[in-house]
């Protein structure tokens, strides 16, 4: 183990979840997601074809659905099936859209390793070349005789043995490449399996080294660009490179083709981009894995059913690109889930459904109407049972022309109320997220909502600077947040309930469409002018085990070392401090216009007052644009 990487982490997490600092950072801030999809041209949905005319019933598909739906542990964000190159289904859930991009996470791995496949089609690399002699201008001084053993293929495979350098040097070191090369691996090159994200971006800086090109141009130009992939967003280390492991967006659309791309073997549109060789190769186990990972090995950069059925392109939390060559289907599922690797129910239900065990007819089952018609509302109403949401006629996005806002009555105790909050270090953004990102809150020091032109606003304040999001009553309304240079895209959804005290509260839902994280915050509004603010996350606190569990499995940590730990994140002096940082609950106090609540022209000021900031707001936003 580095100890100066742990006592940084150490200090870091400290910083953050017991001293309560608003500044934490161990390295300097950079502006990482400077663009968000509020910005883009959507690509037009595909068209959508009966299951049946591939040989699969509507119903089989439905009760697939009802069952993603009905399994708790699963929060799927966007559903698409292709069966012989026809897309036959495509859900979302309230909010979110397969046209808006979509953070992959380590299915950014498997891009990059295309990339890498198209440098070694031309002959301009070797998987046995030495990474040494690739950045050989980039040596430390005194480097390993191990490390002069690393290989690209051991990149690949996750069998570099470099266990010091890993995630958590993301918020804590500035240059990933150096600490990389100046590491002696724990295990010989090749000898043992141990994930590790940095090799992934080591691999990048290679591909940049060999082509001239940075990854994301490289990729553009000789695949993107070929296969009609044009909305794409890649997020740059420190030094300026593209992070190759992580940090890439694709629309659930996109990540599709990608997967179709290798179900045909490297070609697309009768174009070869990638040798089919390399695929053959890439898709079947190259490495064993611990059954902790789930039910697949490792290939390059891809994960291999062990029963040999399917292979996956796959980003922690929920992101999974499935193929079935035998089946030629393609299923993609983005959602906000607990799991870093495969221990996920949706796999595990993809696989019940359409693995091994399922044999769709080999053609045409013919036309069911209804049936078809009963999966298409299931589609359009999916997951919004979970949402508490009225079925709906029609699947809405952010592009879409918004429905007619319809204000319950109920908004009108909450109009012309500044709420104050207690001071925190707690953001709008998820503590997950802002943990990742390296960007961290002042804390929320005001909430308030107004009402102009039939539209309705949550104001809210962190340290200095209001952010006013448009939210919605029944469907999601969606705003660019910008946050010290990084753009975001919200949607925001309110409803009014109660407590199970019968007391009122205020329930306020931001999703980010282009991320697996989620915000919630409850106002509750008490008696007199004291009230309560509740911010829950997902995924939340349950991601703390699923973190342990990885690192056990990777074997950075032995079982009695993560029992050692989980006893002391459950004990009484650390978890009520990361209980607070994930999921506070902070006092608030009510603050109105002495007069307010029995003058109309008070209340028109104020109304007048609020529309003022909410204009010099939208001129902010787009100035900064």
């Amino acid at each position: 183990m580095n100890l100066t990487l742990a006592r940084r982490g150490a200090d870091y997490l400290y910083k953050l979840c017991v001293k309560g600092a608003t500044a934490p950072e161990q390295i300097p801030y950079y502006p990482q997601k400077t663009e968000s999809m509020a910005t883009r041209t959507p690509d037009p949905m595909p068209r959508l074809y009966a299951p049946e005319s591939v040989g699969i019933s509507s119903q089989h598909i439905e009760r697939f659905l009802h069952a993603l739906e009905q399994d708790r542990y699963s929060h799927v964000h966007n559903l698409l099936i292709y069966r012989k190159d026809k897309l036959i289904c495509a859900a979302s859930a309230p909010g979110y859209s397969p046209r808006v991009w979509s953070l992959t996470h380590s299915m950014a791995k498997t891009v990059t390793s295309f990339a890498l496949a198209i440098l070694l089609d031309r002959g301009q690399i070797s998987l046995d070349a030495r990474v040494c002699d690739l950045l050989a201008d980039d040596l430390p001084k005194g480097v390993s005789a191990r490390t002069r053993r690393i290989t690209v293929r051991h990149l690949l495979t996750m069998t570099a043995g470099v266990t010091d350098v890993g995630e958590a040097a993301i918020v804590t070191l500035a240059d990933w490449k150096r600490a990389f090369l100046s590491c002696t691996p724990a295990y010989e090159p090749g000898k043992r399996f141990f994930y590790n994200s940095i090799n992934t971006y080591v691999l990048a800086c290679i591909i940049e080294r060999v082509s001239g090109q940075g990854l994301d141009e490289f990729l553009d130009a000789h695949l993107f660009r070929p296969m009609g992939i044009h909305n794409y967003y890649m997020e740059k280390s420190p030094q300026g490179t593209v992070k190759g492991g992580w940090g890439m967006y694709l629309t659930p659309l996109d990540m599709a083709k990608l997967g179709r791309l290798t179900l045909q073997g490297g070609r697309w549109q009768g174009k070869q981009l990638i040798s089919e060789g390399y695929l053959a190769e890439a898709t079947a186990r190259a490495v064993p894995t611990s059954t902790a990972y789930g039910d697949y090995d490792y290939g390059y950069h891809l994960w291999s059913a062990r029963d040999g059925s399917a292979y996956l392109l796959n980003g922690m939390l929920g992101q999974n690109v499935w193929v079935n060559p035998k089946t030629e289907t393609v299923i993609v599922c983005t959602a906000g889930n607990d799991e870093f690797f495969q221990q996920s129910n949706n796999l595990r239900l993809i696989a019940a459904y359409f693995g091994a065990d399922y044999t769709p007819a080999k053609g045409s089952l013919g036309v069911n109407l209804l049936a078809t018609a009963s999966l298409r509302r299931a589609e359009q109403n999916f997951f919004a049972a979970r949402w508490r949401l009225p079925q709906s006629g029609r699947h809405e996005d952010c592009f879409s022309r918004p429905r007619r806002l319809s204000v319950p009555r109920e908004a009108e105790q909450v109009l012309g109320a500044v709420y104050e909050v207690e001071k925190n270090n707690v953001g709008l953004l998820p503590f997950a997220l802002r943990l990742m990102q390296n960007n961290h809150s002042p804390g929320i020091t005001k909430l308030s909502f107004s009402q102009v032109d039939g539209r309705f606003y949550v104001h809210l304040t962190e340290g200095e600077e209001e952010r006013v999001l448009e939210g919605g009553f029944g469907s999601f309304r969606y705003t660019e947040l910008t946050y010290k240079g990084e753009k975001y895209l919200a949607g925001t959804l309110l409803s009014f309930v109660e407590n199970e005290d019968g007391e009122p509260l205020l329930k306020i839902d931001v999703i980010f469409p282009e991320l697996p994280n989620t915000r919630r915050i409850k106002l509750h509004l008490g008696q007199g002018k004291n009230h309560a603010l509740a911010l829950t996350e997902s995924p939340g606190v349950e991601l703390l085990d699923s973190v342990l569990d990885c690192i056990t499995a990777n074997g950075a940590i032995t079982e009695k070392t993560a029992g050692v730990a989980r006893r002391l994140l459950a004990g009484q002096l650390l978890w009520p401090r990361v209980l607070h940082s994930m999921e506070p609950v902070l006092y608030v106090t009510e603050e109105r216009a002495e007069g307010e609540e029995t003058s109309p022209v008070e209340a028109l000021r104020r109304r007048r007052h609020q529309k003022q900031a909410l204009q010099k707001a939208k001129n902010g936003q787009s100035d900064k644009k």
